[in-house]
């Protein structure tokens, strides 16, 4: 007799997203009551296309490639298809083999009884073969349906003019076909100054978009004054630098000048932008809304100075008033023997947006602060759980002023919630106070050390004392004025020694920490023995 809790749809369901797949299918083939929501489950996400493909007809391998043994459907091949395939909800479709053939894809669209073959699809992912150029593109159309939500596509650079009519076309046909998708990611290597207009044109038709993700090379003036009649659109994001391999096609992206008008962007919550930062600052001067945002990134196209970070800094305090998240990353230039580094007073101003939760800062030279005003930094923002501030300059330059080892108490004191921190200290100074106080929630600490003039044993203690058992501790040594490839190695030898310290004194602390609770729990109890005593005795 079976229990009547696995008869319950929402609990079978339940169970089977926690089950393997060869589990799934063997439940299938036992209890026919099952059968539903196993196969649910099973199919909701296929990421190979050959199983699905399989259905509608016997393949095989010619050349490396699967293609249909015939070209010849029946109807009742198609039908077994369509009972599966109304169970797909997402599908990615990638270069993992074996490769289809595009024969294939012929035959199903010259055959299909239906428009739409996946009629409840919701996410479709398309990197099949991103090196090729856009006319692949018109493969994945055969999938699309108007319940479409969600539309990832990655391609190559297109080399002649039939890519760029391609292209177009594919844009026209994901309107039509797709009009309600609301999250979308397109990442190419196609210039801007080819596909513009046909690329505004495209956002400008998706009414029902909410969140856009696009190679940086693509987030133009032009795209941005196209997005900005979108009327649901909640975020804008960029293919992060490490990730994106667009090639960067100059005026299209140095010219940032948008068109902004009143009423622009109205859901606008989340910002990505690549551009200088005099441009950034003109932008929250305009109509755009800015006070509704609550994240902001920004990535630069040179190297700023110091006026340049303080003007923005200024801005986006006076503008983003509920902003939460904020990251600036400053692309390195060339670096003059006269130029200055970043001060305090560049980063002042943004200390007035005490709604910040998180800070990233990157900066090619590094920060020229003391601990004292680290301690303002850590007191102006109570409720910060991510502080990034420039723990990996790209520049070797040396400053007049430190951070030591103490600014990481300020943060402790300060910071109750902080979870990750990254700071440029000089670790020669270790305070030797009692008080050094654990930062508990603390996941993830980045040091940029400047020199080796520390020991191994007393840094080690420190950050053991500071930090929770789990927090990951990552570092790099600066040496100044010192190319000597032995002198590096002897500084990566050096911290490496200060990480395999880490989990011994962690777990001493750890257990010290245990005997110490004994202890006063001990004390407290003898305490109260002592006043029951002295109780009865009066």
């Amino acid at each position: 007799m079976m229990h009547h809790a696995l008869i319950i749809s929402d609990v079978l369901g339940f169970i089977f997203k926690f089950t393997d797949t060869s589990t799934n299918v063997a439940c299938a083939r036992v209890c026919k009551a099952w059968q539903e929501n196993v196969l649910d489950v099973l199919w909701n996400r296929v990421d190979r296309l050959d199983r699905l493909l399989r259905l509608v007809g016997p393949m095989e391998e010619i050349n490396s490639y699967l293609t249909f043994v015939q070209s010849h459907i029946s109807n009742d091949r198609w039908e077994r298809f369509t009972f599966y395939a109304n169970l797909v909800r997402y599908l990615e479709v990638t270069d993992r083999p074996p490769e289809i053939h595009h024969q294939s894809f012929s035959t199903l669209a010259i055959t299909r009884p239906v428009l739409h073959i996946l009629p409840n699809l919701t996410h479709l992912t398309w990197k099949k073969d991103p090196s090729s150029p856009p006319s692949s593109l018109f493969l994945c159309l055969l999938f699309l349906n108007p319940g479409l939500k969600s539309l990832s596509v990655e391609t190559g650079r297109g080399s002649e003019q039939g890519d760029l009519f391609a292209i177009g076309n594919f844009f026209n046909d994901v309107v039509h076909r797709s009009p309600c998708i609301e999250n979308l990611e397109f990442r190419s290597k196609m210039l801007f100054r080819d596909i513009g207009p046909c690329l505004s044109k495209f956002f400008i038709g998706l009414r029902c978009l909410k969140t856009v993700l696009l190679s940086d090379t693509l987030l133009t003036s032009d795209v941005i004054t196209a997005l900005a009649k979108c009327p649901l659109l909640e975020s804008v994001r960029m293919i992060p630098m490490f990730d994106s391999f667009g090639t960067d096609e100059g005026e299209d992206v140095r010219n940032f000048i948008p068109v902004i008008e009143h009423g622009a962007f109205p859901q606008l919550q989340e910002m990505e932008i690549r551009a200088h930062l005099w441009n950034v600052v003109s932008l929250l001067q305009s109509e755009f809304p800015a006070g509704r945002l609550w994240r902001l990134v920004v990535r630069t196209l040179i190297m700023e100075d110091n006026a340049s970070i303080a003007a923005f800094f200024t801005q986006v305090a006076e503008a983003c008033h509920g902003l939460e998240v904020l990251a600036l990353s400053v692309q390195k230039g060339s670096i003059e023997d006269d130029s200055e580094n970043y001060t305090f007073a560049s980063l002042q101003p943004i200390l007035r947006c005490t709604s910040l939760t998180a800070f990233t800062l990157k900066l090619p030279l590094p920060l020229d602060i003391d601990d004292t005003e680290a301690s303002l930094i850590a007191s102006a923002w109570p409720r910060g759980r991510h502080l990034i501030l420039n723990p990996f300059p790209t520049s070797k330059r040396p400053t007049r002023k430190h951070i030591t080892l103490d600014a990481l108490m300020a943060f402790a004191q300060c910071c109750p919630e902080i979870q990750s921190l990254g700071l440029f200290i000089l670790p020669s100074f270790i305070s030797q106070s009692p008080d050094r106080k654990v930062m508990p929630k603390l996941d993830s600490l980045k040091l940029g050390l400047s020199g080796v003039l520390y020991t191994v044993e007393n840094l080690a203690l420190f950050l053991a004392d500071i930090t929770p058992l789990t927090c990951s501790v990552t570092g790099a040594s600066y040496l100044h004025d010192i190319d000597s490839a032995e002198a590096h190695r002897v500084a990566r030898v050096k911290w490496r020694k200060v990480i395999a310290l880490l989990p011994t004194l962690r777990s001493i602390h750890a257990q010290y920490q245990t005997r110490l609770r004994a202890l006063e729990a001990e004390v407290h109890r003898l305490s109260l023995l002592a006043a029951s005593a002295t109780m009865i005795e009066a």
